[in-house]
């Protein structure tokens, strides 16, 4: 890949004269300051010109003349599938989420997703657990934290993959640009998951981009009346593939999974409480009276369940973890 010197030299003029830029574009940069670039290069920024895209990008046409990124774009240029969903998950979402990204990411996947709360979270969140790489494609500048919770992750995903926009330095959040960003999100993977969409959600968008450019769009199944899913039920009225494990996904890409480290058997209590338990939290009191245990007991296999991967703890109680 070409340094990126030549462009830090004079980070301005080469994009005016690029190809795709309309009148009015490369009127705008022409009287644009370039402070902001040249700040952002000295912090670590980087641009990826259009003839250095990963071949799926550059395959989906329309794309915009320079990325811009933090960190290290390498496992954009293998295997990537995308993971997206609703801000506002549910305990079950997230779930999924965490644990197919930390799939993915142990077998060699890199995971891409848009930075946001909710699944887009969990999912980077995940990869990094797995050891692997991942990509937060930003609807903001590169140099914006949005939302600014997302401060350490940030940081934790351009330590070990990127952060990326197609938006210049310093550009502030408005709603057209998700739709832009969901986009390349698509255009980045071979494959994307949608975990939990309703019915209107920008993940739709990006499975609607996906379809576009020929990507295969995977759906985790949820609860029938689950309004969260509701965007996730019409895909798969689409022609979308359920899949209900991360190795479903890697089969498609022919990818061989992770190896995977044997779980040792719950012990006779831990088993009547695994049970009893569903994909919807419980209560600490609702597991007590279905599996006729004493409440300390209860407490201290859930404390054993958790810390296994095996169950999830909720701010409304306790859940199975998806195929733990």
């Amino acid at each position: 890949m070409e340094e990126l010197g030549s462009f830090a030299s004079d980070p301005i003029d080469r994009l005016i004269h690029h190809p795709l830029l309309t009148d009015v574009e490369r009127q705008r940069l022409k009287s644009s300051d370039g402070a902001a670039l040249e700040k952002a290069l000295k912090q670590g920024v980087q641009v990826l010109e259009a003839e250095d895209y990963p071949e799926s990008v550059q395959e989906s046409g329309n794309m915009a003349p320079a990325l811009f990124y933090k960190g290290s774009i390498e496992c954009l240029y293998g295997p990537v599938v995308a993971i997206v969903g609703t801000r506002s998950a549910s305990t079950y979402g997230k779930a999924c989420a965490f644990k197919f990204g930390q799939a993915l990411a142990k077998a060699g996947v890199t995971v891409v997703s848009g930075g946001a709360l909710g699944i887009d979270a969990e999912a980077h969140k995940g990869a990094l657990e797995g050891g692997g790489c991942t990509a937060a494609v930003l609807a903001t500048g590169v140099d914006t934290v949005y939302p600014n919770v997302h401060h350490g992750l940030f940081q934790r995903i351009s330590a070990s993959g990127s952060l990326l926009s197609q938006f210049a330095v310093g550009s502030k959040l408005a709603d057209y640009k998700f739709l832009i960003r969901n986009v390349l999100v698509a255009a980045l993977s071979q494959a994307v998951l949608v975990i939990e969409a309703p019915a209107r959600s920008g993940a739709i968008s990006t499975a609607s981009a996906a379809n576009e450019l020929g990507r295969e769009v995977f759906v985790v199944p949820a609860n029938i009346d689950h309004s969260g899913f509701q965007g996730s039920f019409g895909l798969l009225r689409d022609g979308a593939t359920l899949v209900n494990h991360p190795d479903q996904i890697l089969e498609s890409l022919q990818i061989a999974p992770a190896l995977k480290m044997e779980m040792p058997e719950a012990s006779e209590s831990g088993s009547k409480i695994l049970a009893v338990l569903t994909s919807e939290p419980l209560s600490t009191e609702l597991i007590v009276a279905r599996c006729g245990l004493d409440t300390a007991d209860v407490l201290s296999e859930l404390t054993m369940l958790e810390l296994e991967g095996r169950v999830i703890r909720a701010p409304t109680g306790y859940a199975l973890r998806p195929f733990y």
